[in-house]
Formats: C-alpha cells, sequence, structure tokens
C-alpha cells in the first residue's frame, strides 16, 4: 500500500491528503444527528489517523 499510495503523492503529499481527509470527517461526524453514521465515521476516523501516523513514522 505504502508503494502505491507514495507513488501517487508527491514528496510529503501523502500526509497532508490524510490530514485533510480526517478534518473532513471530524466537520461530518460533528455535523450528523445519525447514531449509526457517526459510528461510522468513527470507524473510519481511527483507520485514516493510523494510516496518518504510519506516514508520519515512516517520513521520520
Amino acid at each position: 500500500m505504502r508503494g502505491y499510495m507514495g507513488a501517487m503523492q508527491p514528496d510529503g503529499g501523502m500526509p497532508e491528503l490524510l490530514k485533510r481527509q480526517i478534518d473532513r470527517l471530524e466537520t461530518a461526524i460533528d455535523l450528523s444527528t445519525d447514531w449509526l453514521e457517526i459510528q461510522y465515521l468513527m470507524v473510519e476516523l481511527d483507520q485514516l489517523k493510523a494510516l496518518y501516523e504510519d506516514a508520519e513514522s515512516e517520513a521520520a
């Protein structure tokens, strides 16, 4: 996965993309009134945060 995604983004682009996706998910969670949708979005958010942390640790 790292090689495929890394090839798609220029230097440092992947963490920025993930950060924007995380911000959008957090906003969607804040605006949602549907409990089930919030649960789904929170799981997706956790997965993206894990990817973001992995990308940051690999960059270091």
